[in-house]
């Protein structure tokens, strides 16, 4: 199958699980004109538990791809560094192992659910911009999730989708990596759900 080909499958199968990622109340809020410092730490707070958790359990199945430098893409970290700025502290992980496991046992479920993360650091340039346009000096150096490739967002996207659709082109990769995809939107819609975390911030 052609790259494109695989790309517009891919693109048209997730699209309303996107749309509905988008429509999340912690998503709207924090496109907001009226956003707070407090909604964005909830936003981080809520990624942190599935992005950790993937990391964890679903980094090492990607590991041989030498070409994906994968250990180039752990962001969790900077989660946490820019929560601790914002004085508040990650919540415990929402996502546990069992789910992680079952969900991302091959590489092409792995690639499906990178597909998903990997095009958030996208969508992570159009968040900060719009918060460093609201919120302004009181979150500069507070992105760092956000902005995690910096310069290089373009050219590791463009290394991932290489890869994507080389694993895409194989019929049976094709339908698995759309497949986890868009469980992989699933999963974080309900990690941006407002119930899905006991938040904990740092006593004053």
């Amino acid at each position: 199958m052609e790259p494109t080909i695989f790309l517009q499958q891919l693109r048209s199968k997730t699209t309303n699980s996107h749309h509905l990622i988008e429509q999340n109340s912690i998503s709207q809020s924090l496109m907001s004109q009226g956003v707070t410092i407090t909604q964005y730490a909830q936003y981080l707070k809520s990624m942190y538990g599935f992005v950790y958790g993937f990391e964890k359990m679903v980094f090492p199945i990607l590991k041989h791809h030498e070409l994906l430098q994968i250990d180039d893409r752990r962001k969790s970290h900077l989660i946490q560094a820019d929560l601790v700025l914002l004085n508040h502290t990650a919540a415990q992980p929402y996502m546990n192992d069992e789910i992680l496991s079952t969900n991302y046992q091959t590489v092409a479920a792995a690639l499906g659910g990178m597909y998903v993360l990997e095009g958030s650091t996208l969508g992570g340039q159009i968040i900060n911009k719009h918060l460093s346009k609201v919120l302004g000096d009181s979150i500069a150096g507070k992105t760092t999730y956000l902005t995690a490739y910096a310069g290089q967002t373009s050219s590791m996207w463009k290394i991932f989708l290489q890869l994507l659709c080389e694993a895409g082109s194989i019929t049976d990769n094709k339908d698995e990596i759309i497949e986890s995809a868009v469980n992989t939107f699933s999963l974080l819609n309900n990690c941006l759900s407002e119930h899905s975390y006991k938040f904990i911030e740092y006593e004053n």
